[in-house]
């Protein structure tokens, strides 16, 4: 506990400190700014010199204000209020002040952070591009910037594509790919000529706490896998007579963890029988024991009849080749994630709303009864609200009752996102149990508690990502991370935090499991998440799961009888397959290991 008092006197302190950071932007090393021929722009010195262009004006505008903090240095807070269909539908532009000629070697500078981002990863999307002012806007660069809470000064070195004049080239930043609510400050753009390569110059690159080799919280977190995944396997050897046997070989293999090891799975690589659908069978086989089907039992794909055949050859291949499936959704409250028609029924008639919902429990689980582990009866209350304009927050105690009517043995989850991966995870936590123990206080028979883990292009440190779980020890329920990925080109940085999150969550106790939402580039909602690329190149990621959870923790030995006709070893908790041969003799049995251990006599 005192631990965790003092966790959150460094979370608040952090948060007291927030509105310094503007001012307090990362400093260029003095033997580079020493070789700058001439700063092309700055907003400090310029802060009301942009132009604005927002698609959504006409509707429900942007916000754009320009502020000062203590000090008079400038912040762009800019707030969009939707998505548009372009990426450019809301941007920002200012025009250089100074000449580029081409081949010249620039460092755009800027330090920004996200207040909110909706999206899964509370990750802001924002590109900044350099371009023509006028005429063909062509662009000599163009990327992609993104934070989360924290301040982050972005370094962002590019070269100049054509010679021109001051004016002439703008620096822009768009913020159209998602609604977002984000501050800049610290705009410039450096132009070294030829005075260096851009080889030297500084270059933004994602990290975090916890990342070096000797961290020692990872040593902890090891230790308590072996203290909480593992129990010892007692196997003792006998003759007919009882007599221990000397010499016995023994082998022990898990063949399915207790831990789900599991990934979303596209629905369509199962309707077919080429190349790169049995690739993709191949891999599932070898690395998971748990699968989601991606989009078919959502509430939207039951109308779509390719969809739904899809999702029923998937539903059976899966149960044929053994593995443990989990149903993904029952109720997602947002009016896009529906069939278009389900606006009018709720406008129309509440009672006959409610009715159709329900309707769609019966069809989805008259296929799975008594076949899925687990469901995800409602996905994303907190952020997608829209069906409860029409209908009471109680209907979802309604909803979790029919649920298990229907299925019994079904594991139930409420599902969200917005968690372990902010710095407002632990208040939205808070707010995430709260609602849970209203809904169950109210007759709720809610199983489990459902984490989406989809990680940006900065991770949480893994000791906050632990200090974050511990607040759902209280409530005694068991968490499953639902939907994990990490979204970043950084194939290094995305592989150590695969291993240092794995690594973390499989070390807690609340924890009883792991779905990756996609592994293949090609079937992915974010490609550069995917641990395999689209030719079936394995990135580091995947080097990671096979290493660990493959690996080190998929118990897998060999070892011969001693004089009292015995061997011990430590296995991870899962069923195991035992072989025991003995000059000719062959006995092959499984067991269940638990938590307390097990000792087995095997008579020869």
């Amino acid at each position: 506990m005192n631990y965790l008092i003092r966790h959150f006197c460094v979370l608040l302190l952090v948060g007291l400190t927030l509105p310094l950071l503007a001012q307090q932007r990362e400093i260029l090393a003095q033997s580079i700014q020493e070789r700058v021929e001439t700063t092309i722009f700055s907003s400090d010195t310029s802060p009301k010199g942009y132009d604005v262009n927002d698609v959504l004006s006409a509707e429900s505008p942007s916000r754009f204000i320009l502020k000062y903090n203590e000090v008079g240095i400038p912040i762009y807070e800019v707030e969009i209020p939707r998505a548009t269909k372009s990426q450019y539908g809301v941007s920002m532009h200012w025009k250089t002040t100074g000449i580029v000629h081409k081949g010249d070697v620039l460092l755009a500078r800027i330090t920004m952070r996200t207040l909110s981002a909706r999206q899964e990863s509370g990750e802001s999307v924002v590109y900044y591009y350099f371009q023509e002012a006028q005429g063909s806007f062509d662009k000599s660069f163009i990327t992609q910037i993104g934070t989360v809470e924290e301040w982050k000064t972005f370094n962002i070195p590019f070269v100049a594509q054509k010679d021109m004049k001051a004016g002439e080239a703008q620096i822009s930043l768009a913020f159209g790919s998602l609604a977002q609510h984000v501050e800049l400050t610290g705009i410039e753009v450096l132009n070294f000529g030829s005075s260096i390569r851009i080889e030297d110059l500084p270059e933004t690159h994602f990290s975090y706490a916890g990342r070096e080799a000797d961290a020692v919280w990872r040593q902890e977190a090891l230790q308590r896998i072996e203290e909480i995944r593992t129990s010892p396997l007692s196997i003792k050897v006998v003759d007919a007579k009882g007599k221990p046997v000397k010499g016995a070989e023994v082998e022990v293999t898990l063949q399915k963890s207790d831990f789900i090891w599991g990934t979303a799975v596209r629905e369509s690589l199962f309707a077919k029988d080429d190349a790169e659908s049995k690739i993709y069978k191949a891999y599932l086989k070898e690395f998971f024991n748990t699968a989601v089907i991606e989009n078919g039992f959502k509430g939207k794909g039951v109308w779509n009849e390719e969809l739904k055949q899809n999702t029923l050859l998937s539903f059976d291949w899966l149960r044929a080749n053994g593995f443990r499936q989990r149903g993904h959704n029952l109720v997602w409250p947002a009016w896009k994630f529906n069939s278009s028609f389900i606006k009018n029924i709720a406008i129309r008639d509440k009672a006959s709303f409610d009715r159709y919902i329900k309707a769609l429990f019966y069809e989805r689980m008259a296929y799975t009864k008594g076949q899925f582990i687990a469901w995800d009866v409602v996905n994303e209350y907190m952020h997608e609200k829209e069906f409860f304009q029409y209908l009471p927050h109680d209907v979802m105690v309604d909803w979790f009752k029919l649920a298990h009517e229907l299925d019994p043995d079904a594991q139930l989850f409420i599902n969200e996102y917005g968690m372990l991966n902010c710095v407002q995870s632990p208040q939205n936590i808070r707010e995430y149990i709260d609602t849970i123990q209203t809904l169950r206080s109210k007759g709720a028979p809610i199983h489990a508690v459902g984490i989406q883990g989809h990680i940006g292009r900065q991770p949480r440190n893994p000791v906050q990502v632990i200090t974050d779980l511990d607040l759902f020890i209280p409530m005694g329920l068991p968490v499953q991370i639902t939907e994990f990925d990490i979204n970043t080109p950084d194939e290094e940085l995305q592989a150590d935090y695969m291993r240092d999150f794995l690594i973390a969550v499989y070390s807690h106790p609340v924890v009883t499991g792991v779905t990756l939402w996609g592994f293949w580039e090609n079937a992915h909602w974010k490609p550069d998440a995917a641990m395999f690329r689209k030719d079936w190149s394995a990135k580091p990621s995947a080097t990671v799961w096979r290493e660990w959870v493959k690996g080190k923790w998929n118990t897998h030995d060999k070892k011969v009888t001693n004089s009292a006709g015995k061997v011990n070893l430590r296995g991870h908790l899962g069923t195991y397959a035992i072989s025991v041969s003995y000059k000719g003799k062959v006995k092959e049995l499984s067991c269940q290991l638990g938590k307390d251990g097990e000792s087995i006599q095997v008579v020869l």
